[in-house]
């Protein structure tokens, strides 16, 4: 089974401002790593704010809609699993200007994934992910 149009679906909506559609997926706290730094977010009210931060720094980076291959999938115990995506990111232009792989693990429960943590790899510049409140220091 493919994941890539779920996620897709999210991206979309995430660009689109429909935060609350998105966060419904996601399990609290919500540890999310990136490079070698993680940040958990204890609440979906803190995640919600987060992804209106994420979506301004993608759109000031020019970024206007995203792209998904899903990598792999595999389960772990009885309802565990982890699925890695690669995700790119264009411009106005369509061009690709940024680009990350990332793993999701997430559990199935009555037909819906409900996701518990995020890893994000491979980021390859101008990611913005790393200019973000949470993962900046100081």
């Amino acid at each position: 089974m493919g994941y890539t149009s779920f996620f897709k679906y999210m991206a979309n909506r995430h660009l689109d401002g429909h935060d609350a559609l998105v966060s419904r997926n996601f399990v609290f706290p919500l540890p999310i790593f990136v490079k070698d730094r993680v940040s958990v977010i204890k609440t979906e009210e803190s995640f919600l704010v987060l992804l209106a931060e994420y979506r301004s720094t993608l759109e000031l980076a020019g970024v206007v809609r995203t792209d998904i291959r899903e990598i792999s999938a595999h389960c772990h115990q009885a309802d565990g699993i982890s699925i890695s995506l690669e995700k790119q990111f264009y411009n106005i232009n369509d061009t690709a200007c940024a680009s990350c792989e990332m793993t999701y693990y997430a559990t199935l429960a009555d037909d819906r994934l409900k996701l518990h943590m995020v890893e994000y790899t491979d980021i390859k510049a101008p990611m913005p992910l790393d200019q973000m409140s949470i993962f900046r220091t100081g």
